[in-house]
Formats: structure tokens, C-alpha cells, sequence
């Protein structure tokens, strides 16, 4: 499992209101780091996303690796793509949430 092995950097943020496909949250990450959710080679930031449903939030965390000079610019990517606050996914469904304060 992907959550176990040794990551440089963790993010974690928390998002409420969510409606829709709680996977979505991870396809958003995606789209912020590699540009898709599909895309050719590897990934330039390798990650892993956990959604975490408590009580009527969402813990998102998102495990990362980076070189060190970069690690400000991923979690911004990571920030800025829960803040948008939806995302289409591949079966054309919105799905839609809101950042909450950490």
C-alpha cells in the first residue's frame, strides 16, 4: 500500500460540504501535480492522497516526495487544488466541496 512505504513530505488539509465522490479530492491533487489524473510516465511529484470522512468533514492528507527546493511550490499546488473546490470527473459528474480552515 502506497501510504506505508517512507514519504519526505505530508500535507494535510480539511474540507466540509463535500458532495459528491470523496475519490475526487485525490483526482484534484492529481490534476494539480501532473496536469491529470491520466498522464504518460511517472509522476513529476510522486504522492498519495488519503481522504479520511470525520464527522462531517474530510481530513485530506497527501503524502509527497520533493526535493527540498520544491516542496513550498507542492504544497501550494496541493492548497490551491482543494481550494478550487470541485472537480469533473471522467463520467463528466461534478463533484464539489469546500476548504475548511485548518
Amino acid at each position: 500500500m502506497a501510504a506505508v512505504r517512507d514519504w519526505t513530505y505530508e500535507q494535510v488539509c480539511r474540507v466540509g460540504a463535500l458532495r459528491g465522490d470523496v475519490a475526487a479530492l485525490g483526482g484534484a491533487v492529481t490534476v494539480a501535480l501532473c496536469g491529470h489524473w491520466e498522464h504518460d510516465g511517472p509522476c513529476r511529484w510522486e504522492h498519495f492522497t488519503r481522504p479520511e470522512v470525520v464527522d462531517a468533514a474530510v481530513v485530506v492528507t497527501v503524502y509527497f516526495d520533493a526535493a527540498a527546493h520544491e516542496e513550498q511550490q507542492v504544497r501550494e499546488r496541493v492548497r490551491e487544488a482543494l481550494a478550487a473546490g470541485s472537480l469533473v470527473g471522467p463520467d463528466g459528474t461534478t463533484t464539489a466541496w469546500q476548504l475548511a480552515p485548518n
